[in-house]
């Protein structure tokens, strides 16, 4: 029987009229955890800028926890089972998931890692911030604010994790150029604000004369604000932090923590969606490996200056 295809612009029409384009854009995107205030940032973002893109179908889904690797790699499995065209997560551990990369894209998906980077560029493209560069700024701040001298400790996320890696580094490398500057060891808190605060208690009893806290996330760092409050050393001991989500935002400003950096969560959330779009319709062969989302470091001085600017106490 011979095929009319004389209805076919008719149906396309009503694929559009409907709302249903025939050609969508399936992107899928995995937290490592939405019980972190910047995740939920990165999704809450990422499903406002596809509402912008009706072509575009997006699904964006986080485990329990942000050590739970079973748990990320079975929903990227889930992804994959669900043929999206390019599908984005964050690398808990740099080394294991360059193979995930490489399943993923053995069946015929794009790659992007956000957030935290694979340890080896194979992926389409890295969408996040530079943590390194924004760590070191905080660090800066912590030598300023000592001028030049004290003990400091440093709260890292999950050790190997690549952003946990690059703000240890990043803290590091700076509290090193300043000579009386003695950094008294490196503790790892998971990410956690429970964690943070076992972990500073046990800091402070190691170490009463201490001078700060170097936590490389907010939520660590809320948990050392506790355990410096809980024994009156507010004086004594600075606590900075980093992602620069709102409730950090405003501990900065009320002078609990001495500065955060600033990360943009929803840059990162919107940025996965236009890249993913675009290489899923076959573009962005132009773009670098790094789309750099920017960070700004703020610390309590700067923060009250703009809030006097804007007439804000």
């Amino acid at each position: 029987m011979k095929r009319s295809w004389k209805y076919l612009p008719i149906l396309v029409g009503l694929s559009f009229i409907s709302g249903t384009a025939w050609s969508d854009a399936k992107l899928g995107i995995v937290v490592e955890t939405l019980g972190n205030p910047y995740f939920a940032c990165l999704k809450k973002s990422a499903e406002a800028e596809a509402v912008k893109h009706p072509d575009v179908d997006l699904t964006v889904i986080g485990a329990a926890t942000g050590t739970d690797l079973v748990g990320m790699t079975r929903m990227i499995d889930d992804l994959v089972q669900k043929r999206v065209d390019v599908l984005a997560f964050n690398a808990i551990d740099p080394q294991a998931m360059l193979q995930t990369v490489k399943k993923v894209q053995a069946a015929g998906i794009k790659v992007m890692i956000h957030s935290d980077d694979v340890a080896e560029e194979i992926a389409s493209h890295f969408v996040g911030p530079d943590q390194y560069k924004g760590q070191a700024a905080v660090a800066k701040a912590v030598i300023a604010a000592l001028d030049g001298k004290g003990k400091v400790a440093i709260v890292e996320g999950v050790p190997g994790n690549q952003s946990s890696i690059l703000r240890k580094r990043g803290a590091q490398d700076t509290l090193a150029g300043a000579p009386g500057i003695e950094t008294v060891g490196l503790w790892a808190a998971n990410w956690d604000r429970a964690q943070g605060l076992k972990v500073a208690e046990d800091i402070l009893t190691a170490h009463p004369d201490l001078s700060a806290i170097i936590a490389v996330n907010d939520e660590m760092a809320f948990g050392a604000i506790q355990a410096v409050k809980a024994r009156n050393l507010q004086d004594q001991v600075i606590v900075t932090g980093f992602n620069g989500v709102a409730e950090s935002i405003q501990a900065v400003h009320k002078g609990e923590m001495l500065a955060t950096v600033l990360s943009y969560c929803d840059a990162v959330g919107r940025q996965l969606v236009l890249t993913g779009k675009e290489l899923a319709t076959g573009g962005g062969a132009g773009n670098p490996y790094v789309i750099d989302t920017g960070t700004i470091p703020l610390d309590t001085k700067l923060i009250r200056t703009i809030g006097s600017a804007l007439g804000v106490d």
